[in-house]
């Protein structure tokens, strides 16, 4: 049995149902908000689609199960658009390259991970594989932004719906992670469990938690800016500014009534006597707007991000 955690398992049997039953369709959507799991959920689905047995679950002895744990099975293909824009170059030769029939098994894999990347020539490409799908092809799309895709896109696919898990799920949920206990102290950051754990995993941990004491320490008067930034480069202002952001956001949050984590209540005291809550809201949009910048551009992100302290 898979380890996934409980609030996947639903959706995993669904799909096992249907697969087992021959009623699955060739083309699935896999959405939720960011970080709660539907790329780890589209690779069990895989998994299963890969198998050779007819059950609705792989059966992890088969040639083709064997395959997909040593991660070299020929009809299986992915495309990842967390790491930036998918192209339609891309998708046509992906495409082409499982045209043929299966080399194993009786079934071919196309997974488009983070799909809401595709350009619209891509997904025009997609649209058309999806419309004319050659035998024994299964198309996955994950998303956590499945409205932005093309509505005719979402029409030709089977929508998973992955829940969004309660806090105190997700906190039992990284008590059972190796390490787990140190991501939770991040839950002014994100309450998002995979998005957590690859945190963790990165050993970045410490980078968020350091930014928020050196910003208390910053409001006291018992450090300075420079040292709040001690650590930035121009491999990570985009976790500096999704720090500084995720500061700002729940302060936004809680002057609206929602719950304020309680690591952020002395800088919320502090934040909403100088800025209120329109000057919050304009730096949130002016870190959003850094972020972007910085990412596009040659800026200096230390300076731009002293600037933008200085504001606060």
């Amino acid at each position: 049995m898979t380890d996934l955690p409980h609030w996947l398992k639903p959706c995993l049997q669904q799909v096992q149902v249907l697969k087992k039953s021959k009623t699955l369709s060739h083309a699935l959507l896999v959405t939720g908000a960011d970080g709660v799991g539907q790329e780890q959920l589209a690779q069990e689905i895989v998994k299963d689609l890969m198998c050779e047995s007819d059950q609705g679950n792989a059966c992890g002895y088969c040639h083709s199960c064997q395959l997909m744990a040593a991660d070299t099975h020929p009809d299986f293909r992915i495309l990842d658009g967390e790491a930036g824009i998918i192209k339609v170059d891309q998708v046509r030769q992906l495409v082409t390259q499982i045209s043929q029939k299966p080399q194993i098994g009786k079934s071919k894999v196309i997974l488009i991970t983070h799909a809401q990347a595709m350009n619209i020539n891509a997904a025009n490409a997609v649209l058309k594989a999806l419309e004319e799908p050659s035998a024994g092809t299964y198309f996955i799309l994950t998303s956590s932004h499945s409205t932005s895709l093309l509505p005719t896109i979402r029409s030709r696919c089977l929508l998973v719906n992955v829940p969004t898990p309660s806090l105190t799920e997700v906190k039992q949920w990284l008590m059972s992670q190796a390490d787990g206990e140190e991501a939770s102290k991040l839950f002014w950051l994100t309450t998002q469990p995979y998005r957590l754990l690859t945190i963790q995993q990165q050993g970045k941990v410490k980078l968020y938690s350091n930014l928020l004491e050196q910003l208390q320490n910053m409001f006291e008067n018992t450090t300075s800016i420079n040292d709040v930034l001690k650590g930035l480069d121009s491999k990570n202002f985009e976790d500096y500014c999704n720090g500084l952001s995720a500061i700002v956001h729940q302060c936004i949050c809680h002057s609206t009534g929602m719950k304020l984590d309680e690591s952020l209540s002395p800088i919320y005291s502090i934040l909403i006597a100088r800025l209120g809550i329109q000057g919050l809201m304009r730096r949130y949009q002016a870190l959003q707007k850094l972020k972007s910048d910085l990412q596009k551009t040659n800026l200096n992100p230390i300076m731009q991000l002293t600037h933008e302290l200085n504001q606060w």
